[in-house]
């Protein structure tokens, strides 16, 4: 199964954090930086007229928040995904199912000003100044599950965002979510019109 889509807001921000709490796949190796901490970097989206490919009369239209940690798995640079945050039902079904997230069900609104994700673990809430200088998207691999046994087909166009400054408005979500206080970066990488890609995932 093939999803595509245009997200009229992409907004990324990285953050870092102690990974005591955190237990990853016996697979992957944690990123740390020289203090010993672990790299974690939101994805939030807003994507239009989401389709599937053969489907052509199914379209959707939600916002999504993806907590991805910085490992080495396999010889390669990747993503693992420890959270989906997501509040429309069918899509939490299809990301649960298809791409094999772990799903919370949780009040997402992403836009180029501001990300918002609320649920009853906490709260998460990021407003976004004015766009700067233009900069482009890290690429890797996507993977997912306890044993990071799932690769996501995930697809990027690669195209350059704009860089803005991020201030953290409320997080009671991240300690729940990666075990510690995150201490986030003072700006973001903000996209518009990134062509949505990915599908069902492949077992490794």
């Amino acid at each position: 199964m093939r999803f595509s889509g245009t997200e009229r807001a992409t907004v990324e921000l990285d953050g870092y954090f102690h990974p005591r709490a955190l237990v990853i796949p016996r697979t992957a190796e944690l990123e740390l930086d020289d203090d010993g901490r672990a790299r974690v970097s939101l994805f939030a989206f807003h994507v239009d007229n989401l389709q599937i490919a053969g489907i052509p009369l199914i379209r959707a239209s939600y916002a999504e928040l993806l907590w991805r940690v910085a490992v080495r798995t396999g010889g390669r640079l990747g993503w693992w995904v420890v959270a989906c945050d997501l509040s429309s039902r069918r899509a939490r079904y299809l990301a649960e199912r298809e791409i094999r997230y772990p799903v919370r069900r949780s009040e997402v609104t992403t836009s180029i000003d501001a990300l918002r994700c609320v649920s009853d673990r906490g709260d998460l809430v990021i407003s976004v100044g004015r766009l700067s200088e233009h900069a482009s998207p890290e690429r890797r691999g996507v993977f997912t599950g306890p044993r990071a046994e799932w690769e996501v087909p995930w697809s990027d166009d690669g195209s350059a965002g704009r860089i803005a400054p991020a201030r953290v408005e409320t997080d009671t979500l991240s300690a729940q979510t990666v075990g510690m206080s995150v201490t986030w970066a003072p700006v973001a990488l903000v996209r518009t019109g990134r062509l949505h890609g990915c599908g069902t995932s492949r077992p490794r």
